[in-house]
């Protein structure tokens, strides 16, 4: 239901929820460049202050890139030294 009363439909309900998933995203990689391009950590901290970037998104970020590192570090095969050729003694 909505404010007002009205039922809402479902694809209303996908719309909306698309809409914070992309917002979510677009805040998350606002942190990710302030960050980067900040001079210190109080630095970052005004910037995202001036933005008006909560916390929630700073540790959405946090988490984003720990997980995606995660899961970069378990998809990578092993590394294998290389095969060693015997030599016939001369």
């Amino acid at each position: 239901m909505s404010v007002d009363g009205t039922p809402i439909s479902q694809t209303d309900l996908a719309r909306i929820e698309a809409d914070e998933k992309l917002h979510e995203d677009l805040q998350r990689r606002t942190v990710r460049v302030i960050a980067g391009a900040a001079h210190d950590a109080e630095d970052c901290r005004t910037l995202l202050d001036m933005l008006g970037i909560e916390s929630s998104a700073i540790e959405a970020a946090r988490t984003f890139r720990s997980k995606r590192t995660s899961k970069a570090k378990a998809k990578r095969t092993p590394h294998k030294p290389a095969a060693r050729r015997r030599v016939a003694p001369a």
